[in-house]
């Protein structure tokens, strides 16, 4: 199945793999995948299928073709150690199968792990390996070690644009720009996030679905910021059959009778208090969708609700869809040479756009 060349890396990047088939079902736990390897042979496999089920290491030993002991153990992060969860730690049972080694890539940032779970298997005396393909694995569980560390979403802002850089023709104007190869990749995204937020004029020009249509996976919960409770009860996202993972925040002052057309159609609604400008504080909002276990957020608009996240620094990557069309005049996307502190990592043609990434210095 693999070369039997002690090379660790290509175990670890089998890891990865069988890790990311958890994406979107294991949230808010880390993704994670396992292989056992015994005389230079796989004797077992397994990840994190889903939330409140069985963690990598005991699918892989429950999956192993023989005995484990005297085996080297891979996983792409550090096994759990506490009871503080629905399952079983799996430090104790790796223990006991008689594993030799245990090649980690990254430590667990949960406080109840934290390197505890390295401490206790070389207390066992097993020797263990740590920060193999680091930064990979820091990639790979980007959203959970961001929201371990700072208790809110990773942000993403999604923006579909011109080459002169408008996004559409007119504030209430809808206006297609990329093609169908964009199209795929944010509905691919959206499989991957937690959660998709617009404003209220996406939702009364877009008129969007914010579901997945054009790619395999879960629908992502689908938020709106509608501080005036604007948006039209017949709009296709509150017709959606799992309608309760549509959810509209708004202000504390919102009209009642409003509030209970929404909750009556089985949507959401959480309020927030409001500036001296009327306006809904971003951090407040980040922090609700923390305490909901919101680990990761993808923010597809408009042009207000992209200033606001980029004036207040809220955003982690800022991926731009850049078509071949100019526009000429309309609505500014975001202006990314004039952000002096984020940095480019990527650009590639998606189809006949470019897509470029960016993140933070």
């Amino acid at each position: 199945m693999y070369p039997d060349n002690g090379n660790d890396e290509v175990f670890l990047k089998r890891c990865f793999e069988l890790a990311a088939k958890g994406t979107g079902t294991v949230t808010p736990n880390p993704l994670v995948g396992v292989v056992l390897v015994k005389n230079g042979k796989v004797i077992g496999e397994g990840y994190h299928k889903k939330h409140g089920e069985a963690h990598a290491e005991f699918d892989a030993l429950n999956n192993s073709t023989e005995d484990a002991g005297g085996s080297i153990l891979y996983c792409n992060l550090e096994p759990c150690c506490h009871t503080n969860k629905q399952t079983p730690p799996c430090v104790p049972l790796i223990i006991s199968k008689g594993i030799k080694k245990v090649i980690i890539s990254n430590f667990d940032p949960n406080p109840d792990v934290n390197g505890e779970g390295v401490k206790q298997l070389r207390d066992a005396g097993i020797e263990v390996i740590i920060d193999v393909l680091k930064e990979e694995g820091e990639e790979l569980n980007k959203f959970y070690f961001n929201y371990v560390k700072k208790k809110i979403p990773y942000i993403t802002l999604k923006v579909a644009q011109s080459k002169d850089g408008k996004i559409t023709k007119s504030k209430n104007e809808q206006t297609w720009l990329t093609g169908e190869e964009s199209n795929r990749f944010v509905h691919h995204q959206r499989a991957t996030y937690d959660a998709v937020l617009v404003g209220a004029n996406t939702v009364a020009v877009d008129n969007p679905r914010l579901n997945v249509r054009n790619a395999v996976g879960r629908n992502p919960k689908r938020i709106i910021l509608d501080g005036k409770l604007s948006i039209d009860l017949n709009a296709v996202v509150l017709s959606a059959k799992d309608i309760e993972n549509t959810w509209i925040l708004t202000s504390k002052s919102a009209d009642t009778e409003k509030i209970n057309n929404f909750t009556e159609k089985g949507a959401l609604v959480f309020q927030f208090k409001t500036d001296d400008n009327e306006q809904i504080k971003l951090i407040d909002i980040l922090t609700r969708l923390g305490e909901e276990k919101i680990t990761s957020l993808f923010v597809e608009g408009g042009s207000n609700i992209f200033s606001q996240f980029i004036d207040g620094n809220y955003f982690d990557e800022i991926i731009i869809l850049e078509a071949p069309i100019t526009l000429g005049k309309g609505l500014n996307g975001i202006p990314t040479s004039s952000l002096p502190h984020i940095k480019k990592i990527s650009s590639e043609k998606i189809g006949k756009d470019l897509k470029s990434v960016y993140i933070k210095k």
